[in-house]
C-alpha cells in the first residue's frame, strides 16, 4: 500500500484512536518510519480529532495522550505543515458532523414549530367548543322567551303544602299544551335541605307520575320536564335518594292546572 492509499482508507483515524487491528498497526507504524509525510499527516489528524474533542466536551482515551506522547518521543521525526489537499481530507469528516449537527437542528426546529401549531389548534377548538356552548345557550334562551311569550302557555304556582309555621316556599311551572312544552323555573325554588332531594310529579288520573330530579347543578335557569297531556296538576317532593323513588315520600309543593 502506498502513502497516498493510506491516508484515503481512514487507517490514519482509526490508528488516532487506537481502533487498528495489529496487523493494521504493525503495517502502519512501518509506513510511517519509512515516510515522513505520512507522520505529519497522521500528527494533522490527532489535531483536528483533539479540537473536536474539545469542541464537544468529549474528553479522549486516556491512554491516547499518553501514546502520542511515546511515539513523539521515540520517534522526534521531522515534521511539516500538511499540503492543502491533505487538510481538504481532514476537514471532510467534520464537515459531515456539522451537517448532522444542522439536520438535528432543523429538526428540532420543526418539532418547536409543530408543538405550537398543534397548541393553536387546540385553543381554536376550544374557541369553537365555547362559541357553539354560546349559541347552544343563546338558542335555549330564546326558546324560553317564545314559550313564555306565548298566549297559550300557563303558569302553574307550587304551592307550599307543609302546613307548618316556617316562612312558606312556592315553585313556577311553564305549561303549555299546544307546543307540548313543560318547564319548571328553578329560581323560584330554593335548595332541599340537606340530605333531601326535589322530585317532580305529574298528577294523570289522581296517580303521580314522575317527571325527573330537580338538578339544581345545571347553568340553565329553566329545566325541561317530560310533557304530558293528561296532567291535572304539578307536585313536588322531598326524598331523600339523589335518584327519586317511584311515589312521593313527602309532598311539598302541588298547584293545579
Amino acid at each position: 500500500m502506498d502513502v497516498k492509499s493510506l491516508i484515503e482508507s481512514g487507517l490514519l483515524e482509526a490508528y488516532a484512536l487506537g481502533e487498528c487491528t495489529p496487523e493494521e498497526r504493525a503495517l502502519l507504524e512501518r509506513m510511517l518510519r519509512e515516510h515522513p509525510e505520512l507522520r505529519a499527516e497522521l500528527e494533522a489528524v490527532e489535531r483536528v480529532l483533539e479540537q473536536v474533542a474539545q469542541a464537544y466536551a468529549v474528553s479522549p482515551p486516556p491512554e491516547l495522550k499518553a501514546r502520542i506522547l511515546e511515539q513523539a518521543r521515540a520517534e522526534a521525526l521531522p515534521s511539516r505543515p500538511p499540503k492543502p489537499s491533505e487538510t481538504g481530507r481532514l476537514w471532510r469528516p467534520l464537515l459531515g458532523w456539522a451537517a448532522a449537527l444542522a439536520l438535528g437542528a432543523v429538526l428540532a426546529w420543526q418539532l418547536r414549530e409543530k408543538t405550537q401549531l398543534a397548541e393553536r389548534v387546540q385553543a381554536l377548538e376550544q374557541q369553537a367548543a365555547n362559541c357553539e356552548t354560546r349559541l347552544q345557550q343563546q338558542g335555549r334562551l330564546q326558546a324560553i322567551v317564545d314559550l313564555l311569550r306565548d298566549r297559550n302557555t300557563r303558569a302553574i304556582v307550587l304551592s307550599d303544602v307543609s302546613g307548618g309555621s316556617a316562612a312558606k316556599i312556592t315553585a313556577t311551572v311553564w305549561h303549555n299544551p299546544v307546543r307540548a312544552e313543560t318547564v319548571l323555573d328553578i329560581n323560584t325554588l330554593p335548595a332541599p335541605p340537606p340530605g333531601r332531594y326535589f322530585q317532580c310529579w305529574a298528577i294523570v288520573a289522581g296517580q303521580p307520575v314522575s317527571m325527573g330530579m330537580v338538578n339544581f347543578r345545571g347553568s340553565d335557569a329553566f329545566q325541561t320536564l317530560p310533557f304530558r297531556p293528561d296532567a291535572q296538576a304539578f307536585a313536588i317532593s322531598a326524598e331523600d335518594n339523589p335518584n327519586g323513588n317511584p311515589t312521593p315520600t313527602q309532598v311539598v309543593l302541588v298547584g293545579k292546572i
